[in-house]
């Protein structure tokens, strides 16, 4: 242990913010903290503030702690908080004080390097935390405890102990496989995929075409019930012509004939849309065959009574 000069300066600087804890236990905690502080209580005073830190964190506490922790020859511990503090404490009197320390602390930390075959997820722990580095890592005075894991591979537990500032304290990890891991893998070899199943090239062409021709079809016979519902529509409003039935009978057959109009343009409709729909998916049967199936040609046809597709081809 090494006792400091100034230690009740910093004890003094460390009091003098506003981040007191506000939780009374931790407030308590943290002055019997500062007391065991004062005269030499390093053990106790680093228990109360990391009580107190525990139950109302603040970075005054934190200050306190990398104090004890510094004492107790935990320099990368101290290390570690100062770091901390001069990157995000607001307190500037408390932030210059981390930027000397950490100067200062840099040069006397006992350093560890880890020599480690690094197979896929390889995970090493200094005293359970995750090692930051594998050829400069500060650590604290004392006995550190080191573990290593990776898949296939038993656990490796060993120890390093550093017994002076600025010494490079070294550990050689042996990985052994896990015979338990070995015995149990198993190579099994995965199938392929089962392709997907997919109509035959001659039936896709075939519905291709019937879809060509069925919605062509249809779509021919909506125009045709549409220029029939047309025709009715104007047939029955000719019975009136137009305006106001002379008599019941005229009135009545005009009704008829307007219903009949209406029933042949909801089946043009209906064609119309049926047909374009199967149109389309036998266009894209069609067009999806291979080439070498493509025995089919698709034109336009017209005449003074009827307008479509017409198919040419072998089938």
């Amino acid at each position: 242990m090494r006792s400091s000069p100034a230690l009740v300066l910093l004890v003094l600087l460390a009091t003098s913010g506003t981040g007191l804890a506000q939780v009374p236990a931790a407030d308590e905690a943290f002055q019997r903290g500062r007391e065991a502080l004062k005269v030499g209580k390093y053990d106790e005073a680093c228990a109360a503030f990391e009580e107190s830190q525990r139950l109302d964190p603040q970075l005054n506490t934190q200050f306190n702690i990398a104090l004890c922790d510094e004492q107790l020859g935990k320099l990368a511990s101290a290390l570690a908080i100062w770091k901390e503090l001069a990157a995000k404490d607001d307190n500037a009197s408390r932030r210059a004080k981390a930027s000397d320390m950490i100067v200062q602390l840099e040069a006397r930390v006992a350093r560890l390097r880890i020599d480690t075959p690094v197979p896929p997820g390889l995970e090493v722990t200094v005293n359970g935390a995750r090692a930051t580095s594998y050829k400069d890592m500060p650590i604290d005075l004392g006995t550190s405890k080191i573990e290593a894991r990776a898949p296939g591979y038993l656990v490796w537990v060993g120890t390093v102990t550093a017994k002076d500032e600025k010494q490079q304290a070294v550990v050689t990890i042996t990985l052994d496989p896990d015979p338990a891991t070995t015995a149990q893998a198993v190579v099994t070899p995965v199938p392929p995929p089962a392709p997907r199943e997919q109509p035959p090239r001659s039936l896709r062409k075939t519905l291709g075409v019937v879809g060509i021709i069925g919605g062509g079809a249809a779509i021919a016979g909506g125009f045709t019930f549409g220029l029939l519902a047309r025709g009715t529509w104007q047939d029955a409003k000719d019975v009136c012509g137009g305006t106001i039935c002379d008599t019941r009978a005229d009135l009545d057959r005009g009704n008829a004939l307007a219903d009949s109009a209406r029933t042949r343009g909801t089946i043009a409709t209906v064609l119309a849309i049926g047909g374009g729909a199967l149109l389309a998916g036998g266009i894209v049967l069609w067009m999806t065959a291979p080439k070498s199936e493509r025995s089919v040609a698709i034109a336009p046809s017209a005449s003074p009574s009827s307008v479509g597709l017409a198919v040419l081809g072998t089938f």
